[in-house]
């Protein structure tokens, strides 16, 4: 009875030993933005921020907007070239991004519109954005300004 007491008591102590190891190892998946960047520009003038936004999290999320003191109004554009090879802006009432993917806000593509600056941007300065999501919230991103 004493050698089935200290078995099951050894296998107890390992169970509950790989349950806290377990625990510990795994990481939560979820939405992240990486790599903001905002290029220079004149205070009254429009400027525009970049970043990388991943979702590793098992469902998609919607980007529903983007918040800023920075400027008069922000938006989210999608930049695109007609078949005359004429770029044009369009602004995006919602952003999609998929489970398990990367979505880039770049030069030429999707990005964030600073309308009417309260302030220079200057090389080397740092702004704060509130990118608002339908599920994970809001998240605040620190930007850097600098050169594309």
């Amino acid at each position: 009875m004493e050698i089935f007491m200290k078995n099951k008591k050894s296998i107890s102590l390992l169970w509950l030993a790989t349950l806290l190891i377990s625990a510990c190892g795994s990481s939560s998946a979820e939405l992240t933005v990486q790599d903001a960047w905002a290029r220079p520009a004149i205070n009254g003038n429009n400027g525009a921020a970049y970043f990388i936004i991943e979702n590793d999290t098992s469902s998609e999320d919607t980007l529903l907007s983007v918040t800023s003191d920075i400027a008069s109004a922000v938006e989210v554009h999608m930049s695109m070239m007609d078949g005359n090879g004429v770029m044009s802006m369009q602004m995006q009432e919602a952003v999609t991004v998929p489970s398990g993917k990367t979505l880039e806000f770049k030069p030429g593509g999707l990005h964030v519109m600073l309308i009417r600056l309260n302030q220079d941007l200057k090389i080397g300065d740092t702004i704060s954005l509130t990118l608002i999501f339908e599920k994970t919230g809001s998240r605040t991103i620190v930007v850097t300004v600098k050169e594309e």
